[in-house]
């Protein structure tokens, strides 16, 4: 039996170029792009190397131009959980607009892997105080799981008093759906992204160990890109401003900064770590915490 703490590894599987080729400007922004097969494949076979399991959070118009990656990952006993279809955030939507994106990427999913997924997290975690109706969209679909809250200063209008551990929401109309949310140490957030290549290893090390004190299943959330075996490169449309080219440049930039400590720093975890994915656990979560229930007000504080 493995008695090593368990950390929930998720994937945003997100085609990088597809989205700072849509934001530059490009007319081909939509097309496959090789580098991220490439990005994809560094990172399933590193998962296999260490064991791991992971949620991966598909958005739905880069699985429909990767189906071979879907099934594959599927294959290697992933899990797939939505991210939304055209990576739109939240706040961005009118409901209508949002129910129509989550269902677009359900029906997507399902046909690519035989299975509707039961775990979303919104593009750029943007279920706030002014869109918790979109927890109702989730419920309404067949959701489960959200994972969509991370007490990170950079995500904008953030729900109140967001625990460190699992919890089940009690939505205004009486159902309910677990929240998962990523991990954050003492306001520094742990749980992955761009924090994992510029806060110290000791203090991400320091801060998961804290975290797991009260939560049992610290989330961790990731890239495609994070893995990449190359360095990242936008390429500009014909004729470019001087606003695309800067949005090319400084995004290149920041993502390529510190880009391989992810992989380095996620083996260095796996000693000591079970790195899994949410559908493992599913039924660990909710013995634990099956009764850690909180309301969701209209007004998005938790109590």
């Amino acid at each position: 039996m493995d008695d090593r703490p368990a950390l929930l590894l998720s994937i945003d599987f997100e085609d990088w170029h597809q989205l700072v080729h849509r934001r530059v400007g490009r007319s081909d922004w939509n097309r496959p792009y090789p580098e991220f097969e490439r990005q994809t494949q560094a990172l399933l076979d590193l998962l296999d190397q260490l064991g791991a399991r992971a949620t991966f959070f598909l958005l739905g118009m880069t699985a429909a131009n990767y189906p071979e990656l879907v099934r594959e990952l599927v294959s290697r006993g992933h899990d797939a959980g939505s991210h939304g279809f055209a990576h739109v955030r939240v706040h961005d939507q009118t409901r209508t607009e949002f129910h129509a994106d989550l269902a677009r990427s359900v029906e997507t999913i399902e046909q690519l892997t035989g299975s509707r997924p039961v775990a979303y997290r919104a593009p750029a975690f943007s279920i706030g105080r002014t869109t918790v109706w979109a927890y109702e969209e989730l419920a309404d679909l067949g959701f489960r799981c959200d994972t969509s809250q991370y007490d990170s200063p950079r995500v904008r209008d953030r729900l109140g008093a967001i625990p460190r551990a699992p919890y089940l929401m009690r939505l205004e109309s009486g159902r309910e759906l677990w929240e998962l949310p990523v991990a954050v140490w003492s306001s520094v957030p742990v749980g992955g992204g761009a924090y994992w290549r510029v806060v110290p290893m000791p203090v991400l090390r320091h801060g998961l160990e804290a975290v797991g004190e009260d939560n049992a299943f610290p989330m961790l959330y990731f890239h495609p890109y994070e893995f990449a075996p190359e360095p990242l490169h936008a390429s500009l449309p014909p004729n470019p401003t001087g606003k695309q080219r800067l949005t090319a440049a400084t995004r290149a930039a920041w993502r390529n900064a510190g880009r391989g400590l992810v992989a380095r720093r996620l083996r260095t975890l796996a000693r000591d770590y079970r790195l899994v994915s949410y559908d493992q656990v599913h039924d660990d979560i909710a013995r634990r915490y099956g009764t850690r229930t909180r309301a969701l007000s209209p007004q998005g504080v938790l109590v």
